[in-house]
């Protein structure tokens, strides 16, 4: 009897090890949304939001229908982020402060996933969980979200901090009234070009601050 009061707990926690670490995390390969934005006054946009990894890099980059995009740098190795801009034929590199990116995610954080579904349903090549996830104020929105993987960068996703899930399907609604729904199409592992990270060399490199005093 000894014996298999030693063997016992000893086999679960392999198990319970073997689980803990089939979730690995995505260091390179490509994630592309749907998505679907509502202004403030009700008009609808369609468009992609593509998510690029490689090695703590992310490039996230956003086109809607009506010719509006939006293109974020992030390099986890470097503490950099940078905003892609266009606009009366001048390019720039605006470089934003990673602080403040931390300091407006530190409301989402301390979230609870609740409410999971038994069985996953199939989105993007991937099985996916409905859940929801409550924030510490108590709102709450739904997710459809990729269990067998989370984030090599804690700040991926602005809204879901410290993640260790992939989200699949979320919405919410900012506070000057814009909402998002994201639906992912597609879920890649694949090699990225490391390109597409760095700030192409016809973009003038300057601070938010001096961005703001061009834009007056």
């Amino acid at each position: 009897m000894k014996m298999y009061r030693i063997v016992i707990p000893a086999y679960c926690a392999l198990l319970s090890v073997g689980k803990a670490f089939a979730q690995k995390p995505f260091t390179e390969g490509t994630i592309v949304y749907h998505v679907e934005l509502t202004s403030a006054d009700n008009r609808l946009f369609k468009g992609t939001y593509i998510f690029s990894f490689k090695n703590g890099q992310i490039r996230k980059e956003l086109r809607l229908d009506n010719g509006y995009s939006d293109v974020t740098l992030i390099n986890a190795n470097r503490n950099t982020i940078y905003s892609l801009q266009e606009g009366d034929g001048r390019k720039f590199a605006i470089q934003l402060s990673m602080d403040d990116m931390l300091n407006k995610q530190r409301k989402f954080k301390g979230y609870v996933l609740a409410g999971e579904a038994k069985q996953p349903q199939a989105m993007a090549g991937q099985n996916v969980y409905k859940g929801t996830v409550v924030y510490s104020d108590s709102s709450m929105t739904e997710i459809l979200y990729s269990k067998d993987w989370r984030p090599e960068v804690p700040y991926t996703w602005n809204r879901f901090p410290d993640a260790q899930f992939v989200p699949l399907r979320f919405a919410y609604k900012e506070d000057n009234g814009i909402s998002m729904v994201f639906t992912a199409d597609k879920m890649e592992l694949s090699p990225v070009v490391t390109s597409i990270f760095n700030v192409p060399k016809d973009y003038k490199m300057i601070s938010y601050d001096e961005y703001k005093q061009l834009s007056k």
